[in-house]
């Protein structure tokens, strides 16, 4: 405990970036130390484009190690340098300021209560992380009103002891959102989630989908514990591409997969509508896509769309992530296209790259995402550094 408070004290002298590790939880917070108290720490935090994204307050009991040098924080500095370069745009900038004569996780909780703000709380007593609003604060506990975006009829008013908060984000782009957009939120009927997973439906209801341009929620057959929400941009007898929306309602790249790689469609769902708000508010800010991004890219369903997206990958030697069927998911480019199979080179650690390449049958792949933020940002670096 010592080591981590003396390097976290270290870190808020020389103002530097830092990762920070928890022990029960696979998030990894990456940014600057703000305050310390005997309790714990405020980390201004940043997302993987590099745009700062509001801030954590987390106690010395859930850090289990901070990382001053790596590969990773390497890239995240060139991340960081970018986006401020390029001016990405971030409604996620922290804008509290705290002292030194109070407790921070009090400051924290009074001024999300203040502010009617929405925050993210770990209770370590049952390892959930809720978000909600604070409602009240006494000397030991506070009253939680939760909000559970894929259930909008589960909202139970929860009281919370101070010992028990592992740590609080607040004030990061969708925490933001979510507050903006809270008054209406809770408004939302809660709907009966529809969702189909025969092949026949899912093709069907791609199809429909892509006349209206619903939004939708798909679940790969590569891993169900991940799903991807977006609109269909083209589909055929076989094979889709969706454009992808991230968690805040943002353009978030293109997705091509097989139809038979789908498990799940959902049309209809509490997450789905709250998903919709987001997009409107963000169209409302003129904030749908970041700079640099092509989310206007239109494809012909008359293609083999596996062929058209990764000979094009390969002429321009674009980054992407390729999902295989035999679960194995990889980022790099290709070097060489052929009729069926790809010479395909692997990048790890964001900026190590396979020179050598890997013979991929076409037919191995199932999914291709292409054109999303973390891959043009790979990109981007490997060809300042020359290694593309």
């Amino acid at each position: 405990m010592n080591s981590i408070m003396n390097d976290l004290q270290y870190a808020l002298q020389r103002k530097a970036l830092v990762n920070v590790y928890q022990a029960n939880q696979d998030i990894v917070y990456t940014g600057y130390v703000d305050n310390v108290d005997d309790a714990g720490i405020i980390l201004t935090t940043f997302d993987d484009s590099g745009s700062e994204d509001g801030a954590v307050y987390l106690t010395f009991a859930v850090i289990e190690f901070v990382e001053f040098e790596s590969d990773d924080l390497d890239n995240m500095r060139y991340r960081i340098e970018n986006a401020s370069a390029e001016h990405f745009f971030t409604f996620g900038r922290l804008t509290t300021s705290f002292n030194m004569d109070r407790s921070l996780i009090r400051q924290v909780l009074e001024s999300a209560m203040v502010d009617e703000a929405t925050v993210m709380v770990l209770d370590t007593s049952n390892t959930q992380l809720q978000e909600g609003e604070v409602t009240r604060i006494s000397a030991h506990d506070f009253d939680f009103q939760v909000f559970n975006k894929f259930h909008l009829d589960q909202h139970p008013l929860l009281t919370i002891d101070f010992k028990d908060v592992g740590l609080i984000e607040f004030e990061g782009k969708e925490l933001t959102l979510q507050t903006a957009a809270m008054g209406y939120l809770q408004t939302l009927t809660p709907v009966k989630k529809v969702s189909v997973s025969s092949l026949t439906n899912i093709a069907a209801a791609l199809h429909e989908a892509e006349k209206t341009q619903q939004l939708l929620s798909i679940k790969p057959v590569a891993d169900e514990g991940m799903f991807f929400v977006g609109r269909v941009n083209t589909v055929n007898e076989n094979s889709a591409i969706i454009n992808l929306v991230d968690m805040t309602g943002q353009f978030g790249g293109y997705w091509l997969v097989k139809l038979t790689a789908i498990a799940k469609v959902t049309t209809q769902s509490d997450y789905l509508a709250v998903m919709k708000t987001y997009i409107t508010l963000d169209k409302t800010l003129g904030v749908t896509a970041q700079p640099g991004i092509n989310d206007e890219r239109l494809f012909d369903g008359n293609d083999d769309l596996f062929q058209e997206v990764l000979s094009q990958a390969t002429k321009f030697q674009r980054v992407i992530r390729i999902q295989l069927n035999d679960d194995d998911n990889v980022t790099g480019y290709i070097s060489k296209f052929g009729g069926n199979e790809i010479i395909f080179h692997l990048i790890e650690q964001g900026t190590v790259v396979d020179k050598v390449g890997t013979l991929i049958d076409l037919s191995d792949i199932d999914e291709v995402a292409f054109d999303y933020m973390d891959a043009m940002l790979t990109e981007k670096q490997l060809r300042n550094q020359g290694e593309l």
